[in-house]
């Protein structure tokens, strides 16, 4: 049976239809992941259609082969194909040699010093065990990616898997996982539990998987210190949280009680007591500090100090070290915070793997006393001063004539003061022995106010790293987050990924290529 030959309108409307079928289906397989039966349905629809126009028109299409058009567009066919290899090839040489770029000012999807510290130090393989169900999908984007740059970094000691603990119940009873998004860090028989997707608690399971043992930190108690468990602005508890993600047990400390420091004390921290030590309290800090012991003392000035004697009960621990506590408060008015000179802001810094890594990132310590060498003694003791004040800043003693002036809206003469550069906090070390200190001119600048994440400043990363020092915990020394900006984060359903994804990448190129057809197709 022989057709008539269709009008060339109802061959482009048949070629037309064809080409918005094949299109559905791309559509259909983006939006679902798969090729379901509406995918299935238009991509048979198309061949149906096309076919369909080849069998009416036969002589056309032979024509259209054996001319020039076709040619060329042969010739644009094997262009596209060679630039796709190509394009492949790149690919695939991208995932096997892959490099990570950073480019936003603040480094916010770069890993910390500190935690790349640890990975390239791992002591021996650790593997990462993600059990996540089919239900906690919306979850574990986050937490891949988070793995995948603890692998990439860690020079093959790192490896992470994910299992699904409905699927494989029977392997989540092995190891103990009843909670759907938990992760398990595993290094040789020991493990520990992630159920946050950050790397703060990332790092912090790698920290405490390292370790064979917990230090314990001893924080003084009833002289009015600073609390560890308080949560408000002057208490200590972030600190505490610091400490404890190194792999530390925190511990307050009552000499009163105890009379003794503890023999599994590997430091003894004192900060902002507003009454002095006991005698037979000082007595046992000077002991257990002359037997090697370990100790960070951080004493706010007395502007800021209501009882007497705090001072000189503290230089009685230090006497025999040769360094103490000067009863003064430092004024530095070129270099200070939100132009208050009482709080010297520094990034002066000694040389000291504990401040090695903060270059470049400022110190405050908001109102702060100096810190002084009252005796040479380089054969038995080395210092450092680790933090200091620039030259222009003061030591000022006259404290009746300080509170004077400041109620004036002034600042004392400088004239005939000790003058800077001033220590803000000093390390030493005995030389024949294993006891260390840091002292602290100023408590406040640990305190919770003044190391939350949202401040550019490295007053926790001091702190911490002077204890890891005391402690020596070398290895954990390090700088734990970038200074803080304000980021401003677009989040999107996965709908809403898979609608952006198609009109971009699918629909707006495949909307020119159709445009393109068209204008060929009239002027072939």
């Amino acid at each position: 049976m022989n057709l008539a030959r269709p009008s060339e309108p109802i061959l482009r409307a048949l070629w037309g239809l064809a080409l918005v079928a094949l299109v559905a289906a791309g559509v259909a397989w983006v939006l679902e992941g798969r090729f379901g039966a509406p995918g299935v349905i238009a991509l048979i629809l198309a061949v149906l259609l096309g076919g369909i126009a080849i069998y009416l028109a036969p002589d056309q299409i032979r024509a259209w082969i054996s001319g020039r058009p076709f040619a060329f567009g042969a010739n644009a066919a094997l262009a596209s194909v060679a630039f796709v290899g190509i394009m492949v090839l790149l690919n695939i040489l991208a995932t096997r040699h892959a490099q990570r770029w950073d480019l936003t000012a603040e480094k916010r999807f770069s890993l910390s010093p500190q935690t790349l510290q640890i990975l390239q130090t791992l002591p021996e393989p650790v593997e990462a065990l993600a059990f996540f169900s089919q239900n906690f999908q919306f979850a574990r984007q986050d937490a891949e990616d988070l793995l995948d740059q603890y692998r990439h970094y860690s020079n093959g000691k790192f490896s992470y898997r994910f299992i699904d603990p409905v699927a494989q119940a029977s392997l989540a009873r092995q190891w103990g996982v009843t909670r759907d998004g938990t992760i398990l860090f595993v290094l040789k028989d020991r493990r520990q539990e992630v159920t946050l997707y950050n790397e703060q608690e990332f790092t912090s399971a790698l920290v405490k998987l390292s370790r064979t043992t917990q230090p314990k930190i001893y924080f003084l108690t009833g002289h009015g210190e600073r609390d560890i468990n308080e949560e408000g602005d002057n208490g200590y508890a972030q600190v505490r949280r610091a400490l404890e993600r190194e792999g530390y047990q925190v511990e307050s400390l009552n000499l009163a009680v105890t009379s003794t420091v503890p023999s599994d004390a590997a430091v003894i921290v004192l900060v902002g007591p507003s009454r002095p030590l006991l005698d037979r309290e000082a007595k046992a800090l000077k002991s257990y500090l002359n037997a090697g012991g370990r100790m960070l003392v951080a004493l706010d000035p007395s502007l800021q100090i209501s009882g007497e004697g705090v001072t000189e009960s503290i230089n009685r621990v230090l006497e025999d070290w040769g360094i103490a506590f000067r009863d003064d408060v430092i004024i530095d008015p070129v270099s200070s915070m939100f132009t208050d000179p009482l709080t010297p802001l520094s990034s002066r810094y000694g040389s000291s793997s504990i401040t090695e890594k903060l270059r470049g990132i400022a110190t405050a310590f908001p109102a702060a006393r100096s810190i002084e060498e009252v005796r040479s003694q380089p054969e038995r003791f080395r210092m450092v001063r680790l933090v200091e004040t620039t030259g222009q800043s003061w030591s000022e003693t006259d404290l009746p004539v300080l509170r004077q002036a400041l109620n004036q809206g002034r600042l004392p003469s400088p004239e005939g003061k000790k003058l800077g550069p001033l220590a803000l906090a000093l390390t030493a070390e005995q030389v024949n022995g294993k006891g260390r200190v840091v002292l602290f001119g100023d408590a406040d600048f640990a305190a919770n106010q003044n190391v939350g994440a949202n401040l550019p400043f490295a007053n926790l990363d001091l702190l911490v790293n002077s204890i890891n020092w005391l402690s020596e915990s070398e290895m954990l020394i390090g700088l734990r987050q970038s200074p803080a900006s304000t980021v401003r984060a677009l989040s999107a359903t996965p709908a809403q990924t898979r609608t952006v994804f198609t009109l971009a990448v699918i629909a707006m190129p495949l909307a020119v290529l159709a445009i393109g057809a068209m204008i060929w197709w009239q002027r072939r």
